[in-house]
């Protein structure tokens, strides 16, 4: 997730390639007060192969407002900053 949200601009590109590859379904952020994201369900020893595409399929599918990613750029510039300058760097990286 942080290496997405570290891209700027990757998830409003895969926004629009999704809008252009799905005219009749367009995309469409949700709003309002209550909100639904579903939780992805990946097996254990499929995590390792959970990709940063997997990731924006699932904020995509989930109709996460665009300004939200945006808003998390500094969380993904933070957490990888921390993750390379520890002794040991964590798998969660990859």
């Amino acid at each position: 997730f942080a290496l997405v949200m570290a891209r700027p601009g990757l998830y409003q590109e895969a926004v629009a390639a999704y809008a252009a590859a799905n005219p009749t379904q367009p995309f469409v952020a949700q709003f309002g007060a209550n909100l639904e994201i579903r939780q992805v369900h990946i097996p254990d020893d499929q995590v390792r192969n959970f990709t940063d595409d997997d990731t924006i399929r699932v904020l995509i599918h989930n109709c996460i407002p665009l300004d939200w990613v945006d808003h998390a750029y500094t969380y993904g510039m933070v957490y990888l900053e921390q993750q390379f300058h520890q002794p040991t760097m964590s798998l969660d990286v990859f």
